[in-house]
């Protein structure tokens, strides 16, 4: 039976309740962009670095969206706010490294709950900055030091479709002709308690959230890059969209939460059925008991894929993002005060140790551009061996490895240049991998997610002969919820401008996004 086929009869023996989705509503990953939840994957102000961000409302109405920024390490909550959108807005921002503290610089007029656009310095004066905030760290027995925000993930959840009912919300985050929302004061006052002893002078959104609001309908779509002015270097990406998150304002949670609380989150939605798309463009899908599930099965891959290069003639390096960003509800805190992780994390992030929860991973490939492999002679064929293996004999190039934070970075170059930290994205939560002692310079990495090397009574990883592996499974998938990209990035010093005979910084980069497949939980490639 070949592939397809095969395929085709697993798929049909899961058309019950954790298979074929039908017509009703479903998470699911919009490949063209636009959501009603978007999820970037990296910030960092590490390393020289900032970080600039925008978000589109293409909708012709406003929304109210939920915007929340992570550490790296735990994803705990170092920032968040409410946003009102007017029709067609865009809202910008930038992460930077305010004298060893991230902050976000906002300056743009769209309404913020805070009015962050007025924030002011101890002189008075506007300066649109927001510092990020220590409080949520401290919390989780890890460090509280407010560096590890330096590098971490952000995240947008629309929390419903704004109106003008009864209080012309709407009207207030509209922008005049002039360029300013008509009243964000209005909104402010909305979410504010005048006077604590009188419960008549609370503002109309504390005494009823669902006033002047609809349920969320989607039409977001967002970008980032990040910056190194020194090293004049830009590299930009696209937030992953999720549709399908809610059907209602009241949702599992209530969405439209005030200012200051931790909701709503990826798992307030009430929609918890997700859905992936096959390579012959039939939905696959699985039903959960929590809306995040749904979430973490879209981005559910048993393996990830890129390119690297790290040619020394033209000073190339190469780093590669992986953030899982529903991880935090599997790994802290523990379901129920069980205190065991939830499928398909694998280890708890334990308070009382302050430590990570860390993913045993295997780069169980690593070839050059000619598609040799390491253990393989160049340019001569490995003849294949029967199973089991001759003692001491390993598959070439399979590299088992921990990452253990929400946000990571693999880092490629030679094991010998490492420092304490990487030197594009600056990133201090990473993982080198020396393709150079291989000899190659460039090619492409395969990393495994699904089976994972047991470990000793000491946590370390058990390879070689008779190591035992086991696998994670979510729903009907096995594999880890992942996104993430490689950015790579030239540096070739300083060249004379042909016109002028001045020396000009020659340094460029890019982006590029994972690519991934997809197993079942039987073992079968589904693309």
């Amino acid at each position: 039976m070949n592939r397809k086929n095969l395929t085709a009869a697993v798929l049909a023996g899961l058309a019950g309740a954790a298979g074929i989705v039908g017509s009703a509503q479903a998470v699911n990953i919009n490949p063209d962009g636009l959501g009603q939840v978007l999820i970037y994957p990296y910030y960092t102000v590490n390393g020289g670095n900032a970080t600039i961000l925008s978000v589109v409302n293409t909708s012709e109405k406003a929304k109210a969206v939920k915007v929340r920024f992570l550490e790296g390490q735990n994803s705990q909550e170092v920032l968040d706010f409410n946003l009102y959108m007017s029709a067609f807005d865009v809202w910008a921002a930038a992460i930077v490294d305010d004298a060893g503290t991230p902050s976000l610089v906002i300056n743009d007029t769209s309404c913020t709950v805070p009015y962050l656009y007025e924030n002011t310095d101890s002189d008075g004066v506007r300066n649109g900055m927001q510092a990020f905030l220590p409080y949520e760290m401290a919390k989780d027995g890890g460090s509280s030091d407010i560096s590890r925000a330096a590098e971490g993930h952000f995240e947008m959840i629309e929390m419903g479709t704004l109106t003008d009912t009864s209080e012309s919300s709407a009207v207030a985050a509209t922008h005049t002709a002039g360029g300013a929302p008509n009243d964000c004061q209005q909104l402010v006052d909305a979410w504010t308690w005048k006077d604590n002893t009188d419960p008549s002078t609370k503002g109309y959104w504390l005494v009823n959230p669902f006033v002047d609001l609809e349920a969320p309908s989607g039409g977001l779509f967002g970008g980032a890059a990040i910056v190194n002015i020194a090293g004049g270097a830009m590299y930009s990406y696209d937030a992953k969209a999720i549709n399908g998150y809610a059907t209602a304002v009241a949702a599992g949670n209530i969405l439209h939460q005030e200012p200051g609380s931790n909701l709503p989150s990826l798992n307030s939605g009430d929609i918890t059925w997700g859905s992936i798309t096959l390579d012959d463009g039939s939905p696959m899908g699985a039903s959960f008991s929590r809306g995040v599930d749904a979430v973490s099965y879209v981005f559910m891959h048993d393996q990830i894929m890129n390119e690297y290069i790290t040619e020394s003639a033209i000073n190339a390096g190469t780093e590669w993002v992986v953030t899982f960003p529903t991880k935090a509800f599997y790994v802290y805190p523990p379901a129920s005060g069980d205190p065991d992780p939830i499928n398909p994390f694998t280890n708890i992030w334990d308070a009382s140790a302050g430590g990570p929860a860390c993913e045993i991973v295997v780069l169980d490939r690593l070839w050059d551009r000619e598609e040799d492999t390491p253990g393989k002679e160049a340019g001569k064929p490995v003849p294949p061996i029967v199973s089991p293996a001759p003692p001491g004999q390993e598959i070439p190039g399979v590299v088992p490895f921990k990452l253990c934070y929400e946000t990571s970075v693999i880092r490629f170059g030679d094991v010998d240049t490492v420092g304490s930290a990487t030197e594009i994205l600056g990133s201090k939560n990473f993982h080198n991998i020396d393709n150079v002692a291989q000899g190659y310079d460039f090619g492409w990495a395969r990393l495994q997610l699904a089976d994972y090397p047991i470990t000793d009574s000491s946590g370390e990883i058990v390879v070689g002969p008779g190591a035992g592996t086991l696998t994670r499974s979510l729903g009907n998938l096995t594999g880890l919820p992942v996104t993430g990209f490689a950015v790579q990035n030239f540096a070739n010093g300083r060249v004379v401008d042909p016109n002028s005979g001045d020396l000009l910084l020659a340094s460029y980069g890019g982006i590029f996004q994972h690519r991934g497949t997809r197993m079942l939980s039987a073992g079968t490639p589904i693309f």
